[in-house]
Parts: C-alpha cells; structure tokens; sequence
C-alpha cells in the first residue's frame, strides 16, 4: 500500500485535535522508520498548532512542507485558480455574492415578521458571518484525497528517496491548521526568523490532480542562488508538465506566502480562458490523486536536493 492510499485509508480526516494527534504519531513513526529524527513542535498561543518537524529546519538548505489539516464541507468548491486573477476575483465575489443573497433573504423575511429595520440588518449580518464561519469550522470534508493528502503524501516521499548524506541539506515540516488561514505556518514563521527571512521553503498543495505542475516562486526565491537548480530539476514526462512561474500576475493562498522566499506547488488541469485551474476541493468530489503526480514532484524535490551539494 502507498504512503497516500494509507493515509487515505487511516487519516481520511484531521480536522479535530484526536484526529491531528492520531495522525502525528503516526507520522513521526514513519520519520523514524526512515531515520529521521521528528517532533511536533507546538506554536502559538498556548501552542494551539501542532507542527511536525523532521530535520534541522534552521540548518536546512531548503525545507519541503505541506499541510496535514483538512477543511471543512463546502457546497462550492475552493477553486484554486493561480494564474487567472480576473476569474479568481470574478469567483470570490460569486461566493460572496450568494452569501449576502441568502443573508438578505433571511433578513427580509425576518423584517416582513418584525417590520424592525434593526432586525433587518441584525439577521442579516448574523447569518452572513454565521456562513462565513460555517465554510471555515462547519462539518468535516470526509474526502480530502487532494487537498492535502497528495501534498503530505509527495513530502514523506521526498523524504524516502534521499540517501542519508544528503538529508542535512533538507528538513520537512508537516503544518497545522492551513485551512484556518494558514495559521501553524505563521506561528512556525514568527518562532522562526531566520528561516522566515531566508530559508527557501518549497510548500507542495494539492498536487495530486492534473497535468501541469506549477512552482510559483516569490521574488526572494527567485533570487537565491539555489534557485535555478530547483528549475533544472524538472523535465516534461509524458502527461506531466512543470511550469515556472513568479509569484506576481497570480494568486496562490498557502503556506509558502508566509515565507519570504517561499515557492508554492500546486499540479492544475488547464483549460481554454480559464487556464490553469484545481477542482473539487473542500468538496465531498475531492477523492482523487494520481501517484504518479506525487512521484513526480518527490522525484523532482530530491533530483534539487542532490544538487545543492555543488553550491
């Protein structure tokens, strides 16, 4: 059995503290079995995120993350759509837009009962924001496949395929609470400055679906030394195309904006004016992740580390 197929089986959900903790110890077992030394390293206030941490992430020459949480159900998708910003905007106000139509539904009907303008706007606000937070903190997703168990999936795989005298060049960071506004990154980031300031930080999102692998790199990344290897590393494979791509003219809401020299990895599927785009996700149709897209990143991720050796 996979490393995702096992975690899919086990770990569908991580979204309560029994189910995060299940799943890190899990996790740190299989650190061990591949002989690295791991801990949860708690962040925070009161240490509320949980981050696995694998490796010397203030040594590290380049550390590899993903997040382990999973969101809650949507109706609609959280259509990630990098490289298309007028679609993504148009989308986000779609959303919003059907949010006030239900709020202002509720708050005309409670007006017609009432004929109170301050019930009017009271029941308005309270159910817009009561959905706002039902997207965030309402009923598990029991289908996570892609979002984000493909990502964990490739970080435990670039883990198994480097050799043992290349590992102090790499560290590895399983983040918690993603989906609740990419809070266990931030936490690690203050907690962290210098990894925060110039630590390159590959995070790998929902890599499982699609054709077309992006690595879509902030201005800082850009400019490191070790950049241009991380670009060498990845060929076109039948059915698999990296692509590079700054972090500007996009859009990319994970962990690695937390991250001054951040590059975030997403695999999209790629149509006709909407461009490069990744369905299903917090949806119950999130149940799919090719192996062979986290091969093919983890395999890319370890061909950089095996480089950085020359410089």
């Amino acid at each position: 059995m996979s490393r995702l197929a096992e975690i899919v089986s086990r770990f569908p959900i991580r979204k309560k503290d029994d189910q995060k903790e299940a799943f890190l110890k899990q996790a740190q077992a299989w650190c061990r079995q591949m002989g690295y030394a791991a801990k949860v390293e708690e962040a925070g206030k009161n240490g509320r995120h949980k981050n696995l941490v694998a490796g010397d992430a203030e040594g590290a020459r380049v550390i590899f993350t993903a997040h382990y949480d999973t969101p809650a159900n949507m109706l609609l998708p959280n259509l990630i759509i990098p490289r298309n910003l007028p679609l993504f905007f148009a989308y986000q106000l779609l959303v919003v837009g059907l949010l006030v139509i239900v709020g202002l539904g509720v708050a005309l009907g409670a007006f017609a009962l009432v004929r109170d303008r301050r019930v009017l706007i009271l029941s308005f606000l309270l159910v817009y924001y009561a959905l706002l937070l039902f997207m965030v903190m309402g009923p598990a997703n029991k289908n996570n496949v892609n979002d984000n168990t493909s990502g964990v999936a490739a970080v435990l795989r670039v883990m198994e395929l480097l050799p043992p005298e290349q590992r102090g060049l790499a560290a590895f960071i399983l983040f918690d609470n993603e989906e609740k506004g990419t809070k266990g990154s931030k936490a690690f980031a203050l907690a962290h400055s210098n990894v925060k300031k110039g630590t390159l930080v590959i995070n790998l999102d929902c890599v499982g679906v699609g054709e077309h692998l992006l690595l879509v790199a902030k201005s800082f990344a850009r400019t490191k030394a070790e950049y241009p290897l991380l670009e060498q590393a990845f060929a076109d494979q039948p059915g698999m195309t990296p692509h590079f791509f700054p972090s500007y003219g996009g859009v990319m809401n994970s962990d690695q904006k937390n991250f001054r020299c951040g590059v975030g990895v997403v695999a999209c599927k790629r149509k006709k004016l909407v461009g490069y785009y990744t369905p299903d996700i917090h949806t119950r149709r999130d149940t799919e992740a090719r192996e062979k897209n986290i091969e093919y990143a983890a395999q890319g991720m370890a061909r950089f580390v095996n480089t950085l050796s020359q410089i």
